[in-house]
């Protein structure tokens, strides 16, 4: 007991030291931003002036200056011919105008923006009072829209709630102006202004895109493709993990993730550049910051605990970009190898007054898809059948007849006949499985029918609530915004639950006129009762299923005790075989979460001049993740229970100094921008757990609360890497630009003899509309040209051995070493690309093509390669292997429909086709296996083939002759296994797609997502196993066909080519189609379906092909004229569904190919359903304020 007491001391000190360093930060933020609040409390509000026979223009120039007032008139001799003299302190600015325009016949207006606007008193008889609003294409207010009276000098700007009142003639024409969009004329009545919409000049305005270190570049000057998706899009349907908003909306990016709550996500862009699978993930970037994004599992468990980049709230996102390539994320380094998922968050705007932003979902959500279950056999071999013990042989009853077989190979069900089961009463007013009480009574007699739903009846209907309150508001000295968010994700899956809470702050004030403050600040809190294990065990749920038989009510094993045994003894509907109750497993089996998370930056800028500035950075991602395990006693293999703790600290620091000069020459036809900077990136990361594996008290779970002997294990690490880089923008007359970086990394993964690499990128860009003097009907084209390299390090330690503590010798202690062979001599990872493209608009944008080719290659991939077992080493890390991704990327945009009376239709689409290939590995070797989270099957990279290539065991064929390539069938009336593995397949589908639409009428608005993929393979597990034990639909398919009662009477005859003993072939089965009760080699029917597909991968395969409509969102903007009394400024409902059809191949009636993913210990690996959770469909309602 004295080491459990060592145990909870250290778990009591992490504890400490943890609330004791969230204390520390968070009182230094606290006091950072009451500083920066306060600051903009005390904007100057009163005016100090004195002056003496000045123009009239020149006082309000003055008082622009050394105010927030900013003043909007004609150009009238008036301003220039009357002359001010005043003198005040600290005076009101009402007094202030009422003394400087004594006499002038002028008069002015306040916005709520603290425009004002000067004019001269209309005469009343001709004019009115004409009173409107604007909006954009989405009915959202636009403030500081220009409102003119056309071929008049008045005028007035458009306030926060985009609301305006002009003087206006009755016949005069309106003329509504605004940087960005359109202009419009409108008659001045008020019912044509009561809602103008003005729509975006996309020929005027380009787009610009947050690129590397969170710098802002139009996109028409980067040589590398690139693109972005607004916030709005991520916020139609929010997820538990915001990644899954992007799927299928990014030409070339492919993104998988498992089905539980808060699960994670596997995100790959432009294909797989790593042999290690876990190795092909791009870094993500929030406000030009890297951020983690490392998911760390229990010890033995495989449970998804989710991935940090999931954490990310959808609601504080303003827009986010991806980018491609090497090229287009050089800058960062080696961890931008794969690309970038650049991030910018909402930030508050220097206008009057504070925005109230109110949103709220809730989201009901079912289970989409399950497979298809066969509903015509029960429990049983051979169709034999009846209950007693249920396999409880250690119990007082006696054995029945295969009860405790699980599988359905037995009588039929619905045929009015009578049997003893699991959950059928007692004479002793029990249940049949009620084995454990001495008392129990005989078994009555219950109907033999079948459950259709008794695998759906598991799921509930999962609930997703979810809210968000976000403050904003600034001033021309600086700007805030403060956002709170709450999740409460209730999943289908019985107490799958996930709670997340966020706090997050953004803001910047002017410290100086030259020195610039900033602040992104959030912190975290998430909890789960339960985060279920996945994959191939008798502690995962859809394993229970393969082995569940089909007359076992699902909801009669809610109660999931022996009754007088409750906290000892759980109900089982199978003890023979030893499966677990379902609802006990959820209910009694825990892998809680509770997890601490803050991360942001703090930066500094100094204008030296308007050309060149400094920035200093610093930015934090630190989390703590507490995991408590829970095993109740009577657990299948763990009868006496267990409890494990693990604690993890992770903690990555970047600090980047960044100078840069912007600058032109020759009178503004070349322009430049010249960077340079540096960075230190550091990694610690830490565990901590301890566990017991037996309960001395069951049901209280306290490592201290053991039978057995205590283990307990802890591990750290630390990485850093230094950088510095340089880039120069140069551009000429807008018609050419070009783009320089280089950066140098010095890695302590690397041997110190060679841990510095150098990668250099450039980038071209040409206007070639206004070079070639294009017709106008093209609105713009370009074409662009890039090449990068990039550099990449090894994992942490794999330079020298490490050691871990072994059980002692007699009285001497003991190190082992690590399994894998270290390298001392580690070179780092190259990675080179190129890629050529070019973006075309017609007809002032309303119709865009933007096509790319790229060509990435990767060559000394740090590996781990399998070593003879007589070396005493399981394997060896060297630098080995080439792998080339080339593909093709097409996105088209479009506006096919814009009326006058507001109905607007925007569809994008995006396609991509990726081919990954093997050029070469070492000379002695053949082949790496880079993945077998199956039970044959890997996914394997060898010289010549394709990345994610499936080889396993496969069918031997007919060669050649009439039956050529027919399943041979052996003389067991078997399937034959070929003698070697084969080529099955590829996990990577040949293209990938979307369809992204936006329908606007007035005040509704449509949007539909359709997505999927064509091409690609995986291997399922699940209907292995669950066919093979008579489950799924195929399994009935022969006997189903038999008259009842002769279903198991005579031999099955399988469909193939049978294998005579003179080497020839014939057909096997020859009799009715149906019911294969003829043949040559035959067999009983479990032995025949077995035969076609146990340790036969080919047989497991499935098409990935399918596509999805994703996402179904239809709205309503509520009228100005209904809130306009009350103090809501905008307020818009939405209905929105995710998940709601699924198009797939015939040959796939069973799976969602979008979840068919191995979670394994160390990430998410493709191509392999291994019972997989199933996807889930939501439809819910949303409601957005803003006040």
């Amino acid at each position: 007991m004295h080491f459990s007491k060592t145990t909870r001391n250290r778990q009591g000190l992490l504890y400490s030291l943890k609330w004791k360093f969230i204390m520390k930060v968070s009182f230094i933020i606290t006091t950072l931003l009451s500083l920066q609040i306060a600051l903009l409390a005390n904007a100057q509000k009163e005016i100090s002036l004195s002056v003496k026979k000045e123009p009239l223009r020149n006082v309000l120039t003055l008082i622009e200056k050394h105010s927030t007032y900013r003043f909007l008139y004609t150009d009238d001799p008036v301003f220039e011919n009357s002359r001010v003299t005043i003198k005040v302190q600290k005076a009101a600015f009402e007094e202030v105008m009422s003394r400087i325009l004594a006499g002038t016949g002028l008069g002015y207006t306040v916005n709520n923006n603290e425009l004002v606007v000067l004019s001269f008193a209309p005469a009343a008889t001709d004019l009115a009072i004409i009173r409107g609003r604007v909006l954009d294409e989405e009915g959202n207010p636009l403030s500081g829209v220009t409102v003119q009276v056309k071929g008049a000098n008045t005028s007035t700007v458009t306030n926060t709630d985009g609301e305006f009142s002009i003087d206006a003639g009755s016949n005069a024409i309106l003329v509504f102006s605004s940087v960005g969009f359109i202009t419009r004329e409108i008659a001045a009545t008020s019912n044509a202004v009561a809602g103008v919409r003005l729509e975006t000049d996309k020929k005027g305005l380009s787009e610009v895109v947050v690129t590397a270190l969170g710098i802002s570049r139009e996109k028409k000057s980067l040589g590398y493709a690139t693109q972005k998706v607004d916030g709005a899009q991520l916020n139609e349907s929010p997820s538990s993990n915001f990644v899954n908003g992007i799927a299928g909306k990014v030409a070339g990016v492919q993104i998988s993730g498992t089905g539980a709550v808060g699960g994670s996500s596997r995100i790959t862009i432009r294909g797989e550049s790593s042999l290690n699978m876990q190795g092909n993930q791009p870094l993500f970037v929030i406000d030009g910051v890297p951020v983690g994004n490392d998911g760390v599992n229990n010890w033995s468990a495989n449970a998804d605990y989710g991935n940090s980049a999931a954490e990310v709230n959808p609601a504080d996102i303003e827009s986010m970009n991806v980018l491609k390539g090497p090229a287009a994320a050089a800058l960062y380094g080696s961890r931008a190898a794969n690309g970038a998922i650049v991030i910018t968050t909402k930030k508050g705007s220097a206008r009057k007054g504070m925005d109230v932003n109110f949103n709220t979902y809730y989201f009901a959500e079912e289970v989409a898809w399950l497979p298809k279950f066969q509903n015509q056999f029960g429990q049983g071999r051979d169709g034999n059948y009846e209950g007693s013990n249920f396999g409880a042989s250690w119990s007082m009853y006696p054995d029945g007849i295969r009860d405790s077989y699980d599988e359905s190979w037995g009588p039929r069900l619905d045929n009015g006949t009578l049997e003893k089961q699991v959950t059928s009463p007692t004479t002793g007013g029990f249940r049949g499985g009620d084995v454990a009480i001495n008392n129990r009574g005989d078994v009555i007699e219950t109907p033999w029918i079948s459950h259709p739903n008794n695998i759906k009846d598991f799921f509930n209907t999962g609930s997703k609530f979810y809210n968000n309150l976000a403050l904003s508001g600034g001033n021309d000295k600086g700007t805030y915004r403060l956002s709170l968010s709450s999740l409460n994700d209730k999943g289908v899956i019985p107490n799958n639950n996930l709670d997340r809470y966020q706090v997050s702050f953004n803001g910047n004030y002017k410290l100086t006129n030259k020195l610039t403050s900033s602040i992104n600040f959030n912190y975290m809190k998430q909890k789960s009762d339960n985060r279920p294990d996945n994959g191939y065990g008798r502690n995962t749920f859809m394993y229970i299923f393969t082995w569940m038989t089909r007359q076992v009510d699902m909801n009669a094993l809610r109660n999931y005790w022996q009754s007088g045994y409750e906290g000892l003894r759980q109900f089982q509907f199978n003890y023979g075989e030893n499966h677990n109750n379902p609802f006990f497993l959820m209910y009694e089996n825990t892998k809680g979460q509770n997890k601490d998370r803050l991360y942001g930056n703090i930066a500094f800028e100094y204008a030296f001049t308007d050309k060149l500035k400094l920035k200093l950075r610093t930015a934090e991602d630190l989390y703590y993740d507490f995991r408590p395990m829970k095993t109740a006693v009577s657990t299948a293999d763990q009868p006496k229970g267990a409890y494990q703790e693990t604690m993890i600290k992770y903690e990555e620091r970047n600090t980047d100094l960044l100078l840069t000069y912007n600058g032109e020459a020759a009178d503004g036809d070349f322009g430049y921008v010249l960077n340079a900077g540096s960075n230190r990136f550091d990694q610690n990361g830490s565990n901590l757990g301890g566990y017991n594996n037996g309960l001395l008290v069951p049901g209280v779970y306290n490592l201290a609360n053991t039978s057995e002997l205590l283990g307990a294990g802890n591990g750290s690490s630390r990485k850093r890497i230094n950088s510095v880089y340089a880039m120069a923008n140069l551009n000429y007359k807008g018609l050419v630009y070009l783009d320089l970086t280089a950066r140098n990394d010095w890695s302590s993964t690397l041997p110190s003899n060679n841990n510095s690499y150098f990668y250099p990128s450039v980038g071209l860009n040409t206007n070639i509309k206004d070079i070639l003097s294009l017709p106008a009907a093209i609105s713009q084209a370009q074409l662009r040209f890039s090449w990068a390299q990039v550099g990449n390090d090894a994992g942490a330690y794999s330079l020298v051995n490490t050691y871990g503590y072994g059980a002692p010798w007699g009285s001497n202690y003991s190190l082992i070493g690590n399994s894998e062979l270290k390298n001392a001599n580690l070179k780092p990872e190259i990675t080179s690309t190129y890629e050529v493209g070019t973006s075309i608009g017609f007809f002032n944008n309303r119709l865009g093509l933007d096509v790319t080719y790229y060509d990435i290659r990767s060559k000394n991939q740090v590996l781990g390669l399998p070593m003879v077992q007589s070396s005493g080493q399981g394997s060896r890390v060297i630098n080995a292997g080439e792998i080339k991704n080339t593909g093709v990327e097409i996105m088209v945009s479009a506006t096919p429909v814009n009326t006058a009376s507001g109905f607007k239709w925007n569809f994008n689409i995006n396609w991509s086709h990726n081919t990954g290939k093997v050029v070469s590995l070492t000379e002695d070797v053949k082949k790496i296996v880079q993945a077998a989270p199956g039970e044959d099957a890997s996914i394997q990279a060898r010289v010549g083939e394709k990345m994610g290539a499936i080889w396993g065991p496969g069918y031997e064929r007919v060669p050649d002759g009439p039956l050529k390539g027919q399943i041979v069938i052996g003389t067991n009336g078997r399937a034959k296994v070929a003698p070697e593995e084969m080529y099955l397949g590829n996990v990577n589908p040949d293209w990938i797609g979307g369809f992204y639409n936006q329908v606007t009428y007035k005040n509704f608005h449509l949007n539909f997502l359709f997505a999927g993929q064509v091409g690609g393979k995986f291997i399922s597990r699940f209907y292995n196993k669950a066919n093979g034990a008579g489950q799924l639909i195929e399994s009935a398919m022969g006997r189903g066909e038999r008259a009842p009662g002769t279903e198991y009477s005579a031999p099955y005859f399988a469909k193939g080519a049978a294998l005579m003993p003179d080497g020839s072939y014939q057909p096997n089965s020859t009799g009715d189609g149906g019911k294969l009760d003829a043949g040559v080699y035959g067999t009983d029917i479990r032995s025949m379906v077995k035969g076609q597909m146990d340790h036969i991968s080919e047989a497991q395969l499935f098409s990935t092909t399918y596509f999805k409509l994703r996402e179904l969102s239809v709205g309503y903007s509520l009228p100005h004229k209904l809130i306009s009394s009350t103090f809501i400024k905008n307020a818009k409902i939405s209905l929105t569904g995710r998940n709601l059809l699924l198009f797939r191949p015939k040959s796939n009636h069973h799976f969602d190919p979008e979840v068919a993913i191995a979670t394994t210990g160390n990430g998410l690996v493709p191509g392999f359903e291994n019972m997989s959770v199933p996807s889930m469909r939501e439809v819910g309602i949303s409601l957005n304020l803003n006040f």
